[in-house]
């Protein structure tokens, strides 16, 4: 009866144990990002009363004899897997679709999350809301390159600290010169670029009607072309800074372009026709890269008989603008969106994965650190390695099942219920024996 007892009183605190389990994940249902956890019993060591025989002869043998001492919490598994997706509207709440990890830095060693509530601080960088520990991934270049080979860090986004500017490299050019113009008769039409500042560069383009020019064994209706660009100095200086032939069809479209009175030979995007350099400006410090070069397209542009009406139809430079807002991509990119309506790669939010997920320790506010049990983070690009997908705007709810929960708080309570009987029956009996002197 004295086993009775003490196996009794294993049972109630392993399930004193399990219920403590059930009643934190209850408490958590609501918590972003947590994981619930299980409890799985083993029985202790087993009392031989008499050891198994084995047949001999006419004998049969006998099984062993044994009697349980009781039972024991065998482990806490943290359950790993994918909880219910909410959707938050804030462009920098983060969610996980898949296995992996946020990875957070508190200067010195890496903590682990489920929990993609951060913001973006005073300072520009990205953090977690609730601990201020800095959001690690992969910052972009100038060029918005990714460098992934190199070692994660803290994620800056300086919304209304960052800008950009792209200077004009193509320029596209729509519309007609008429047919019917006398030689000598000019069309002329301004240009806003931008240079490698941003600064608007205001370019004057001239055409004008000349004698028909032969090109292949054919005569071409011809309009020389000029670009000139006046500087700011008193009195202004003008300068040429690029010019050439556009020759025409019988139907009117362009069909080559050289240089005045020179061979033509087309000219290709990406080689620069209008050159402007600091001495042009008066200001030979003006321009970070000396020449502002750019291409001028005049392929679109007609000579039918109707009036002159050539206008740009695009052109690829942008004055300064200010980092306004950023949004998050699926394999986790940060997107910046400027003021002035260019948008640029700023980053990538990194995750870690581990070979047992499971070896994890939890420590606090959402968080996990990894143990030997873990294994050690590998940490990379969202949907690479076996790692999730990340979503913006989003958050990862609780992966807690309330029905689950209750189902086991009753299985618990029954059973706690149960070996509590079992202890007061064999105290009954054992005071039965007492009550034999009486």
């Amino acid at each position: 009866m004295g086993t009775a007892l003490n196996t009794g009183v294993t049972a109630l605190l392993a399930n004193q144990q399990r219920l403590d389990v059930i009643a934190s994940n209850i408490s958590n249902v609501n918590t972003t990002g947590y994981r619930g956890s299980r409890v799985l019993f083993k029985d202790l060591f087993s009392q031989t009363v008499q050891g198994g025989r084995a047949p001999v002869g006419n004998f049969g043998g006998t099984n062993p004899s044994q009697v349980g001492l009781g039972v024991r919490v065998g482990s806490i598994d943290v359950n790993h897997g994918q909880g219910s997706l909410l959707s938050t509207g804030i462009e920098s709440d983060l969610a996980i679709q898949g296995s992996g990890f946020f990875v957070l830095n508190d200067g010195m060693v890496n903590r682990f999350t489920r929990d993609g509530s951060f913001r973006v601080n005073a300072d520009g960088m990205f953090v977690d809301s609730g601990t201020g520990l800095f959001v690690q991934g992969f910052m972009a270049d100038e060029d918005g390159n990714v460098e992934v080979t190199a070692s994660p860090q803290n994620i800056e986004i300086p919304v209304g600290a960052q800008s950009i500017v792209r200077a004009t490299s193509d320029v596209r050019l729509v519309g007609n010169l008429n047919s019917s113009a006398d030689v000598g008769h000019q069309v002329t039409r301004n240009i806003e670029v931008f240079d490698s500042l941003g600064t608007s560069r205001e370019v004057t383009l001239v055409f004008t009607k000349r004698q028909a020019v032969e090109h292949e064994g054919a005569d071409r209706n011809a309009w020389d072309w000029e670009a000139t660009f006046t500087n700011e100095e008193d009195p202004p200086v003008t300068t040429t800074v690029g010019a050439g032939t556009l020759l025409f069809d019988g139907n009117g479209d362009a069909i080559a372009e050289g240089t005045v009175n020179g061979a033509f030979q087309p000219r290709e995007p990406g080689d620069p026709n209008i050159s402007i350099s600091g001495a042009d400006l008066g200001d030979l410090d003006a321009f970070p890269e000396d020449p502002f070069e750019f291409f001028a397209d005049f392929t679109r542009i007609t000579e039918l008989s109707s009036s002159s009406d050539v206008t740009v139809s695009r052109q690829d430079g942008f004055p300064r603008g200010t980092l306004e807002n950023f949004t998050i991509s699926r394999d986790g990119v940060i997107n910046g969106e400027f003021s002035n309506g260019l948008t640029r790669v700023l980053g990538q939010v990194a995750l870690a994965s581990f070979a047992n997920d499971g070896g994890l320790e939890r420590f606090g506010d959402n968080l996990f650190r990894e143990t030997p049990s873990s294994g050690l983070a590998q940490i990379g690009l969202p949907s690479t390695g076996g790692r999730g997908s990340v979503s913006g705007g989003v958050l990862e709810g609780s992966n807690v099942d309330l029905g689950t929960e209750f189902s086991n708080l009753i299985i618990t309570q029954r059973s706690y219920q149960g070996n509590a009987r079992s202890i007061t029956t064999a105290d009954n009996l054992l005071q039965e024996t007492v009550n034999l002197i009486r």
